[in-house]
């Protein structure tokens, strides 16, 4: 069948899943189950269902399942059957930092190097250890959404509406033309007659990418800030890519004074790394700033500018206090009994348990500090994909995500601008204002 909305009214999928009992040791791994709209699946475990709702731009495609005992899932990939020929497949990136480019049969999406893996463990940093990448010609995979685009730039558009149960991956194997809805819900748990809308998709089709968003992003609600989009469109000065985490008082000071008497146009100051004495200790402030970070923020916006500071509140530095003083509040590993480490950024940083109820109370207070008492009025949030290292508590990573952005947009508040940075898109969308959505960038381009 082709790649048209459509096409999927009578398709027939076939669903792997894995899953266990929580009275039981072994796994169940069901493969190829063969589903069809109107003709559900029932092995007296589950029951999986699969129906598509006309929508105005093309169709809803979902998969509920239904289970009759207490359980918990491991696995799930529904595979189709289509006609790939001509066709480009846009691979979006597990977060805001990943690579997202349209891909062809004779293209590839390697896994990070074992080697490189361990030597620099930035693999913790995407979605290597949890998602497979075959680096096998013609196999190419797609984070939340994507789209194919034929010879003749005609889209048809594939968008997840169902983040919040887990991450959903696009993928396509050219060789043997199969596009298939993958679902990364490992730990999720689901009591005896539980039933969950575990697969939702949106597939239009359309010439013009901008509608296919517009109509994408009304399966979002909006709870940002900015809402106006003539309001939207701002820009600004960072600290970051010029002074790095060298930066100072006196250089801030000393660009608030640059830019004021230059008269750039910009509308937010921010600040990045570089104020603080370590990362999670975000309310003690190193010398470098003697004056504090009201005076700072106080002086921002006397120049008629938007104060901004960067935080990264879901990582927690390995030679902090906080992880000194309190390591019941980083997400522990129930397999070593030690705290995860969600990246080597400073020496290696560990993950804060945003269901630490003492945690929680922790962030809101140093969102109040800084948004409130110290007057700052935008964040940048970085590595947020520290949040949801490991599914726990009977959530999926995925869903444990989609709690973080809820919990962030919370402790913000209506009225505070939120800039995300390593964030996986999906769970991101109209909860925070802007995103950011490559990797670092230098005054020069590797390799020349």
């Amino acid at each position: 069948m082709s790649l048209s909305p459509n096409s999927f009214q009578n398709a027939l999928a076939r669903v792997d899943i894995s899953y266990q009992l929580t009275d039981q040791n072994e796994p169940v791994r069901l493969c190829d189950v063969v589903l069809r709209p109107g003709t559900p699946f029932n092995n007296g475990v589950i029951v999986l269902n699969t129906q598509i709702v006309p929508h105005t731009q093309g169709s809803l495609i979902s998969i509920d399942i239904k289970s009759t005992k207490s359980l918990v899932l491991s696995h799930f990939e529904a595979k189709y059957s289509v006609d790939l020929t001509d066709q480009r497949m846009l691979a979006n990136g597990f977060q805001s930092w990943s690579q997202a480019r349209e891909m062809q049969q004779t293209d590839r999406i390697p896994s990070i190097r074992s080697g490189i893996a361990w030597y620099t463990q930035y693999n913790l940093q995407g979605d290597y250890d949890f998602f497979p990448h075959s680096g096998e010609k013609g196999h190419v995979h797609s984070s939340s959404y994507t789209h194919f685009r034929d010879v003749h730039n005609r889209l048809r558009f594939f968008g997840s509406v169902s983040e919040q149960f887990g991450y959903t991956y696009f993928k396509s194997d050219y060789n043997t033309n199969t596009f298939s809805i993958y679902k990364d819900i490992a730990g999720k748990e689901m009591a005896a007659n539980q039933s969950l809308e575990l697969i939702k998709v949106l597939a239009m089709e359309s010439d013009s990418e901008g509608a296919l968003w517009d109509t994408y992003a009304t399966f979002y609600p909006d709870k940002r800030c900015i809402k106006n989009d003539d309001e939207r469109h701002v820009n600004g000065w960072t600290s970051w890519y010029n002074y790095y985490a060298d930066v100072s008082e006196e250089i801030i000071l000393e660009n608030i004074n640059a830019l004021s008497h230059h008269k750039y146009p910009i509308n937010v100051f921010q600040i990045d790394d570089g104020f603080q004495t370590a990362i999670g200790d975000w309310l003690s402030i190193n010398n470098k700033f003697p004056s504090g970070m009201k005076s700072v923020a106080t002086r921002i916006k006397q120049a008629n500018f938007m104060a901004g500071l960067w935080l990264a509140p879901f990582a927690v530095g390995f030679s902090s206090q906080l992880a000194k003083e309190h390591p019941e509040w980083l997400i522990q590993d129930p397999i070593t009994n030690k705290a995860v480490v969600a990246g080597p950024n400073w020496g290696g940083f560990y993950a804060l348990d945003m269901y630490n109820k003492d945690a929680r109370l922790y962030l809101k207070k140093v969102f109040d500090v800084v948004l409130q008492d110290w007057g700052f009025d935008m964040l940048k949030l970085d590595f947020l994909f520290a949040a949801a290292m490991i599914p726990r508590l009977g959530k999926s990573r995925g869903e444990i995500m989609w709690d973080a952005m809820e919990f962030i947009r919370e402790l913000a508040g209506p009225s505070k601008i939120i800039l995300g940075c390593g964030a996986p898109l999906a769970a991101a969308w109209r909860k925070l204002d802007y995103c950011r959505i490559g990797s670092d960038v230098s005054p020069w381009w590797e390799g020349k």
